[in-house]
């Protein structure tokens, strides 16, 4: 992992990036799963879930900061990253490798997800199928949809779906040159820099992206809401791409009222866009999970 920073990077990004974590990976369902740690084994879990077409290297600048408290895990999903790709994909399967991971990295206990975007339907999926583990949940401007929307998304896909084969580009600045977020919206120069390099890997054709282009195709197994007994927290900017409606229908049949941010001027990339505003919102979420769960002040 290349830990250059550019020049303009203020001293706390450096500082974290500058933290290394603990790389490993275990196997879930026949395909190898990377992931990275930071903060003791057996500490209370906080588990970091990327968005589609991301990777674990997203929270490089936010996870040293709960090092100290809790046992921090962010993964690459299959698709992702540097994990293995799949024949297909699903929210069952990546909820899995999430369980699996939290297992491996000795994070289960008490454990908090924060998804980014796909990350977050990971997240609720999670929540569903492991409500033991997570009980608390995150979402950052992730697109919850319902039948309706799904069928209007898929409706739009190109027929035979996107091709997965990635292009490849001659050079490691070639590749970076054309590297963008989508949808694309102002983010920290310094932190998408940083993302952008560990987001593609050389092979006998060249630079290439890292993620399976094919991730999305077959994914219909999507969430409408958690487990009401979980403890939601929905993060979104004002520019992103959640709505009242998507609101309304994840936080709609709660034990407990959810808690709503909107970021004023964020798009949709807020781990990139506006980290600190992001980790104001961790800290009130880990503290009053301490409280609730008896950790101390957390």
């Amino acid at each position: 992992m290349s830990t250059n920073v550019t020049s303009e990077a203020p001293e706390w990004f450096r500082t974290a990036v500058a933290t290394k974590p603990e790389h490993s990976s275990v196997t879930v369902h026949g395909a190898r799963i990377t992931y990275r740690c930071w903060g003791e084994p057996g500490s209370p879990g906080l588990l970091l879930v990327h968005g589609g077409a991301a990777h674990a290297g997203w929270w490089d600048h936010i996870a040293p900061r709960y090092a100290g408290e809790r046992r921090v895990v962010a993964l690459d999903l299959s698709g992702h990253g540097d994990s293995d790709w799949r024949d297909s994909y699903t929210l069952d399967t990546w909820a899995d490798e999430v369980t699996a991971v939290a297992e491996a990295a000795e994070a289960g206990d008490h454990a908090v997800l924060v998804g980014h975007s796909l990350g977050g339907l990971v997240g609720i999926r999670t929540s569903i199928a492991h409500p033991d583990l997570i009980t608390d949940l995150v979402l950052v401007d992730s697109r919850v949809l319902d039948a309706e929307m799904l069928d209007e998304i898929q409706r739009d896909q190109p027929e035979g779906g996107i091709p997965r084969r990635s292009k490849h580009y001659p050079s490691l600045d070639a590749a970076l040159e054309r590297f963008r977020l989508v949808p694309d919206h102002a983010s920290l120069d310094y932190a998408k820099d940083h993302v952008a390099r560990q987001s593609v890997v050389r092979d006998d054709d060249g630079w290439r992206w890292k993620f399976d282009r094919g991730f999305a195709d077959d994914l219909t197994d999507l969430p409408p809401r958690p487990p009401s007994a979980c403890r939601l927290s929905v993060v979104h900017g004002e520019h992103g791409v959640v709505t009242a409606a998507m609101i309304d229908i994840v936080t709609s049949e709660l034990d407990e009222p959810a808690r709503v941010v909107e970021f004023p001027g964020a798009g949709h990339h807020i781990p990139l866009e506006q980290p600190l505003a992001l980790m104001d919102v961790i800290d009130d979420v880990l503290r009053e999970h301490s409280a609730r769960v008896g950790l101390g002040p957390g």
